[in-house]
Formats: structure tokens, C-alpha cells, sequence
């Protein structure tokens, strides 16, 4: 059962990555509009992790993931590369879908008996931290709060995105997680944990700058994972 889900998932990512980078091809469409899609849709497969019989199979379905990354943003002219990679980005932010994957690994090993955890950190960073970049693309005169460069660079639409997409991307993400998975989590009961989480993903996500601004993937969940985990653990919330 575990193994034909590794495959599933690697089908359904790979299926859209294709599916892309066709979209890109016919529509004309920039990488960079591509590459937020592909950030939005590939994580919400984690919300078959509670079908796992255990935590070797995502993390071998995370490895074989990353090593198809490297070696696909190593190789130009291939339909991940074409779909993935934007010609402004430094060699930093070129592969940010490696640490997408990285992350998603390091939660499932730390938390695995917590899959609510890895759900909702990994859906507040796959439609949260992809709204967020998406957004101010869209409208016309963002009101930046840093504007000093690529690395400088963050507006109060991508922050506000950041919260409302992250708080409905998590709660959506632990719906399906319910229904599909068989995770018994009470979203109602759950909704003050994910907004709180989602604030300070809004908020990490807002000051990785500079150096950290090629590693939100890394930031934001391990963010929201840390602060779920304080609220349902040590201050007692329960689902």
C-alpha cells in the first residue's frame, strides 16, 4: 500500500510538472507564474501522509523527489528547468523547490506522530508563502515595506496573502487529510492554532531578507510547525 502511494504522488507531481510546463509553452506564460503553481499544487499531496505505514516511505518519496530536482535544475532545456527556472533568480533561489522538498522531509522526520503538524506547516507554506509571491505580482503598486533589491523585497499584499492563504490552505489541507486519510483532526477546534501559526509565517516570511530571503521554504514551516507544536503541546491546546 505505501509503495503505491510513493508512486501516486510521484505521478501526480510529475504529471504536473508536465502539465506546466505545457500551459507555459502554449500560454506564453513566464516561469515565474508556472513555478508558483507548481509551489501551490505539488504540496497538497501531504495530505496522504497519514496513509503511510510509516515514515521510511515519505521520506523515501522526499529523496527520490530531491534528487529529481537537482538533477532536473542541473540540466537546462528540460521541461522541469523550462517550467522552474526564472532568469532573475541567483543560483540561491534557482532551487527553492529543493528546499521545498528538504523541508517537507526534516517535518515528517521530526513529526511524523504528528501528522496534523506536517499538514498544516507544509499547506501554510505550499498556498501561503505562494500567494504571498504571487500577489503583489498582481497588483499594480504594492505598498512595499522593503524594496531595496531582489533580496529586499516585501509588501504588505504579500504578508496579508501569506496569513489568508496559509490559514486556507492548512485548514483545507487537514479537511482532506480527514476525509481521505483518515486523520481525526477537529477543524473548528484547530482554527485558533493554524491563524496564530499563520501570523507568525506572515511575519517570517515578511523578514526573510537578505541572506534568508532564498530560504523561506525553510523558515516559514519550520516556523509554523514550531509554533503548532508549542500551542497544541505546551500550552494545552487539543484538536
Amino acid at each position: 500500500m505505501s509503495i503505491l502511494l510513493v508512486i501516486v504522488v510521484l505521478v501526480y507531481v510529475l504529471a504536473l510538472i508536465m502539465a506546466s510546463e505545457y500551459t507555459r509553452s502554449r500560454l506564453k506564460l513566464s516561469p515565474y507564474f508556472t513555478r508558483r503553481i507548481i509551489h501551490l499544487l505539488a504540496g497538497d499531496s501531504i495530505v496522504v501522509l497519514p496513509l503511510f505505514d510509516s515514515p521510511v516511505y515519505p521520506i523515501m518519496l522526499t529523496v527520490i523527489l530531491a534528487l529529481m530536482v537537482v538533477v532536473g535544475l542541473s540540466r537546462p532545456n528540460n521541461p522541469f528547468s523550462r517550467t522552474m527556472v526564472i532568469s532573475e533568480y541567483d543560483k540561491i533561489h534557482v532551487y527553492g523547490p529543493l528546499y521545498y522538498i528538504l523541508a517537507i522531509m526534516v517535518l515528517v522526520i521530526v513529526f511524523y506522530g504528528k501528522p496534523e503538524i506536517v499538514i498544516a506547516s507544509t499547506m501554510i507554506m505550499a498556498w501561503g508563502d505562494g500567494f504571498a509571491s504571487l500577489i503583489p505580482k498582481l497588483v499594480s503598486r504594492p505598498h512595499m515595506v522593503f524594496d531595496k533589491g531582489p533580496r529586499y523585497r516585501k509588501s504588505i499584499e504579500g504578508f496579508t496573502a501569506m496569513i489568508v492563504f496559509g490559514f486556507i490552505g492548512s485548514i483545507l489541507g487537514l479537511w482532506l487529510s480527514n476525509i481521505i486519510a483518515g486523520l481525526r483532526v477537529s477543524i473548528l477546534g484547530f482554527m485558533p492554532v493554524l491563524l496564530v501559526a499563520c501570523v507568525v509565517a506572515g511575519l517570517v516570511e515578511l523578514l526573510s531578507v537578505g541572506v534568508l530571503a532564498g530560504f523561506d521554504n525553510f523558515t516559514v514551516p519550520f516556523a509554523s510547525a514550531i509554533i503548532i507544536y508549542f500551542l497544541e503541546k505546551v500550552l494545552g491546546f487539543i484538536q
